[in-house]
């Protein structure tokens, strides 16, 4: 079924606005800190670890040198260390170090009062409807990735 001009013109506005909280997060939260990409890698890590490289890249849907370069600049930073796995020594398993417990930790809540703040200025029907439609737009992309 082919999508209309109106709904992929609704779709980039959509895409934009996302990117302006993205961006305002950030700049509000983090900063001089680590990259979009190494926080999310770090969450990653602290909430499932632990991990072998490729596991790590292949939930973070980014290649595997790609994801050892940023391993490399947290265990740089002392927020992620590697350690032998017990089954096969010839790899690495990645596991974060208090301090990446603890980045991630305050980066969430500093991020969660952001959110707060900001659905606070939103009526109570508006908040209940943004919050649902957010939920929903995570979840319609967390069904494409199981495509």
């Amino acid at each position: 079924m082919p999508v209309s001009s109106a709904a992929v013109s609704s779709a980039v506005d959509v895409y934009h606005d996302l990117i302006r909280i993205n961006r305002a997060l950030r700049a509000q939260s983090d900063r001089g800190s680590l990259s979009a990409g190494s926080v999310s890698a770090l969450w990653t890590v602290v909430n499932h670890a632990p991990l072998r490289t490729t596991e790590l890249a292949a939930r973070e849907n980014v290649a595997t040198p790609t994801m050892s370069r940023i391993i490399a600049a947290l265990e740089k930073q002392d927020l992620v260390e590697r350690t032998a796995d017990p089954d096969d020594g010839r790899v690495c398993l990645i596991r974060a170090t208090p301090q990446g417990d603890e980045y991630i930790r305050g980066a969430t809540s500093r991020r969660a009062q952001l959110f707060e703040q900001a659905l606070d200025r939103l009526g109570p029907e508006d908040r209940v409807v943004t919050e649902q439609a957010i939920r929903g737009l995570a979840d319609a992309f967390t069904a494409l990735d199981d495509q």
